[in-house]
């Protein structure tokens, strides 16, 4: 589950859970290997496609990810569906088309490991924070979390959602208590963003990675680490992948040092 901080040293580290797993996906991804008799063989290089279901937080990380996969791998498509991590696992459990499952919660992909839509053991591959966004100048002055009782408006991922679950958290353990008669809901991070953006809202709580993207139309209020909420990202195969391979070389390659140089340039913490 995702843990509140008060301080850098009491954050879980999972650092060590990452390797392992590269090395294990490394293992059985596409590439060249040794037989017993020192024999270098290549084995088939990765074509086809596959559908990526993963957090709507990791739209423009995945996106860049997934370009320079492909330019690494020609002749393979990695397509995604982005969403809330609870939609995108009832989407799974149904049916939808989908190789790997990338969550902004580890509640989610539990949910998917329960109802025995996952292969093996998931891999935390990123983490994320949470970060106050108000209009541009912020005219209110808003500069705590009390301050949001300043607004008329404050946007909110609902509880369903992993970062509303974790504004919840937030607010609970600062002692802020908004009336549910200024509050708005968006279905994730991004839409709850956009309602500051667009005017709708005076301020909004979202991950500190969408915060990052609001440029001239918002402005961002840090949260302190002592109140604030850190969600781990898992990454697993869904069962019934029609392209195991290209499914677990995009897992190696996202926890891999080029995708985690992509993921900490946005603004996502390490694993661990």
């Amino acid at each position: 589950m995702s843990t509140r901080p008060r301080g850098a040293h009491r954050h879980p580290h999972l650092t060590a859970l990452a390797a392992a797993a590269m090395v294990a996906i490394a293992a059985t991804s596409c590439s060249s290997s040794s037989t017993s008799s020192g024999t270098t063989t290549t084995q088939p290089t990765l074509t086809g496609s596959i559908t990526v279901s993963a957090a709507s937080s990791l739209t423009g990380t995945f996106g860049q990810i997934g370009t320079q996969f492909q330019s690494a791998h020609p002749g393979t498509t990695v397509k995604f569906n982005f969403g809330s991590s609870g939609a995108l696992v009832t989407q799974i459990q149904q049916g939808a088309p989908a190789d790997v499952f990338a969550s902004a919660s580890t509640k989610d992909m539990t949910t998917a490991q329960t109802s025995g839509d996952i292969v093996g053991k998931p891999v935390i591959f990123a983490r994320n924070t949470l970060e106050i966004v108000v209009k541009p100048g912020n005219p209110l002055g808003i500069a705590s979390l009390a301050d949001l009782n300043k607004a008329t408006v404050v946007a909110l991922c609902t509880p369903s959602a992993p970062c509303g679950a974790a504004a919840a958290a937030v607010l609970q353990q600062a002692g802020i208590t908004l009336p549910t008669s200024k509050v708005t809901l968006g279905t994730d991070s991004k839409s709850t963003l956009q309602q500051v953006t667009s005017g709708g809202a005076d301020a909004a709580i979202v991950y500190v990675t969408d915060a990052k993207t609001v440029g001239a139309i918002g402005t961002g209020v840090p949260i302190p680490a002592s109140w604030n909420f850190i969600t781990s990202y898992p990454i697993a195969l869904v069962k019934g992948t029609a392209n195991a391979a290209l499914g677990t070389a995009w897992i190696a390659y996202v926890v891999g040092p080029r995708g985690q140089k992509v993921l900490r340039v946005a603004g996502f913490l390490a694993p661990g």
